[in-house]
């Protein structure tokens, strides 16, 4: 049956190869399978890193007094 996902075509090292054969094996699932769960992965680690950075200049420029404290937030 014809799949309706997209496709892409990468060079890798052999080196890399041999390790996306390696686990591929070793989790039972096809190379393609692999190749395919670990760039969604990538991409979630990517973003991550993303809001992270963001995170961090937006707690570096907020101004403390319009901060609330725990206590006072939750009461």
């Amino acid at each position: 049956m014809p799949t309706t996902k997209k496709r892409i075509q990468i060079p890798v090292e052999n080196r890399v190869y041999k390790e996306l054969e390696r686990l591929a094996s070793k989790r039972g699932q096809s190379l393609s399978g692999i190749a395919a769960d670990l760039v969604e992965e990538a991409l979630e680690i990517q973003e991550d890193l993303y809001f992270s950075r963001e995170g961090d200049r937006r707690w570096e420029e907020h101004d403390n007094s319009k901060l609330v404290s725990h206590e006072d937030a939750w009461k």
